[in-house]
């Protein structure tokens, strides 16, 4: 009995995690500002662990199906969806920096930032990308750099000594 209880426990929580992932998808979806394919792979993640039912229809919508499914065979990130992240971070370390003058803050989600773009930029954008682990390395080497000497100029302009 207790294992049975544990077990639905379980179940409905992995369920309303994914009906509350599945409505801040949707809300990504109207704001342009707010992530709409995160939270659909949550969702399909927990709804995976929930409800068959529920799992196919994300698999099956007819916009947004075919990401999941990419997501779900190849770990797929489209292009667009890449470069998005990446201009949003960017814009929001920005934004921060001219709006607080936390250096530690800055310091704290550019490192963060970093991590996440890497992670982007090492799946491939298509199905049918081939990847290529040599030339993979040396961009995620790049944007290492990059980041870096981002960071050391962003340090110099935003913080007061």
């Amino acid at each position: 009995m207790l294992l049975k209880l544990k077990q639905n426990a379980a179940k409905y929580s992995y369920m309303l995690g994914g009906y509350v992932a599945l409505i801040l998808a949707f809300i990504g979806a109207i704001l342009p500002v707010m992530p709409t394919t995160v939270f659909l792979i949550i969702a399909l993640w927990c709804f995976t662990r929930s409800s068959d039912f529920l799992e196919a229809w994300l698999l099956n919508h007819p916009k947004f199906g075919c990401i999941l499914r990419d997501w779900r065979a190849c770990q797929v990130i489209p292009k667009k969806a890449k470069y998005f992240a990446a201009f949003s971070m960017i814009g929001s370390l920005i934004l921060t920096g001219l709006l607080f003058n936390f250096s530690w803050l800055q310091v704290c989600l550019f490192i963060v930032f970093a991590f996440i773009c890497n992670y982007l930029f090492s799946k491939p954008s298509a199905v049918t990308d081939m990847v290529n682990t040599k030339r993979h390395k040396y961009i995620n080497l790049a944007l290492a750099i990059t980041s870096v000497c981002l960071l050391i100029i962003w340090q110099g302009y935003f913080v007061q000594p």
